[in-house]
């Protein structure tokens, strides 16, 4: 092995696939990459195995909000227990570098990196430092940021969000043909709510989906419910053939591509891809999200016109239908948000795997 690169990607898709990106960036410059995952995170085992990739699991859960003894005496002996396992690995590796991509599965990793001698960085997708990462930040040699935030930190460096090399690509024929499940004519409008699906989310956009379909055939939905959801949604659905239902999509990049419209929330990667895609989009900042950061996520697009916002309250289903019919309705409105896209002020993260891979490079030189 030549040069050995560990990346703790966490148990989101908004931190596991950034570090996946990296990682496959890493690989085509011709070096090792080996991934540390949460236990049980089996979508991102298999999308590892798929690729040949080197991982390893560690049994370790986010630190307590509350003075729950039972719960501190657990975070205890799982920390104790991942540091001696990783210690393990990174004594048997021997890696140049160790990356977190933000998450409570980041810490342990840097941190015994950083007592081990071993150069460590953070990456940090959204547009406020995330708890885990504020104590990561003190044991690690740079942070990349994947937004801009009020105040950069020191060590810290712009750099975007990577997403996978596919959303680069033209959509293909098979790709196109996700929306024959529902018609071949009119407006495509795509609802998601994160790797984790949004009850609230999901709820509000059915209905609004539900009364503009039996309004106009010219309008089809593709909707990825999360599975939590699906089988609430499918009910919902009956007779309802201008709407796709669909529980889960590690293609979604093939129904972005062919979408015109995006529905969403507004955790850092969807703000990445729909910035690589240029999609007109209406983003539903999730109100619980840790220092409100997906509102402050939205607000970088929406303060350049990259984007509309409707927020999560009693009036979602009326705001939501609202902004979507005036946004039908309004081909300027469209035809800017896609311009202002070009030159949004959110690094290309069709460019970002690149410059975090060569960031971490640079820091394993030193």
């Amino acid at each position: 092995m030549e040069k050995v690169y560990m990346i703790a990607a966490g148990g989101t898709g908004g931190h596991f696939y950034p570090g996946y990106a990296l990682g496959l960036k890493l690989v085509e410059r011709g070096h090792d990459v080996v991934f540390i995952i949460k236990k049980g995170n089996s979508s991102a085992a298999h999308i590892l195995k798929e690729k040949d990739l080197f991982y390893h699991e560690i049994d370790f859960e986010a630190m307590p909000r509350s003075i729950n003894p039972i719960r501190w005496f657990s975070f205890c002996k799982k920390f104790i227990k991942s540091c001696f396992y990783l210690r393990g690995l990174i004594k048997s590796y021997k890696p140049v570098a160790c990356v977190g991509m933000g998450g409570y599965i980041s810490f342990p990793l840097v941190f015994c990196a950083h007592f081990m001698g071993v150069k460590t960085a953070i990456h940090d997708s959204n547009s406020r430092l995330g708890f885990s990462n504020k104590i990561s930040g003190l044991f690690v040699d740079k942070l990349l940021l994947g937004l801009p935030l009020d105040k950069n930190p020191k060590k810290s460096i712009l750099v975007g969000t990577p997403i996978r090399s596919e959303f680069a690509q033209g959509a293909s024929a098979a790709e196109e043909g996700y929306w024959e499940m529902t018609t071949n004519f009119g407006i495509n409008i795509l609802i998601f709510g994160g790797s984790q699906g949004a009850k609230r989310l999901n709820l509000a956009a059915a209905e609004v989906a539900l009364k503009l379909t039996k309004k106009s055939r010219l309008i089809n939905f593709l909707h990825i419910s999360g599975k939590r959801d699906y089988e609430m949604l499918k009910e919902i659905y009956q007779d309802a053939p201008q709407i796709e239902l669909i529980e889960y999509a590690h293609d979604i990049y093939a129904l972005m591509k062919t979408a015109q419209v995006i529905i969403a929330r507004s955790g850092a990667s969807s703000i990445a891809e729909i910035v690589a895609l240029q999609k007109p989009s209406i983003l539903v900042p999730l109100p619980t999200a840790a220092n409100n950061h997906q509102y402050f996520n939205a607000k970088i697009l929406t303060d350049n016109g990259c984007a509309l916002m409707v927020e999560d309250n009693k009036d979602l289903v009326s705001k939501l239908e609202k902004t979507l019919i005036s946004l039908l309705k309004d081909s300027k409105t469209l035809e800017s948000i896609q311009d202002n896209l070009r030159i949004s002020p959110i690094p290309d993260p069709l460019e970002a795997a690149d410059i975090c891979a060569s960031q971490v490079e640079h820091l394993a030189q030193k």
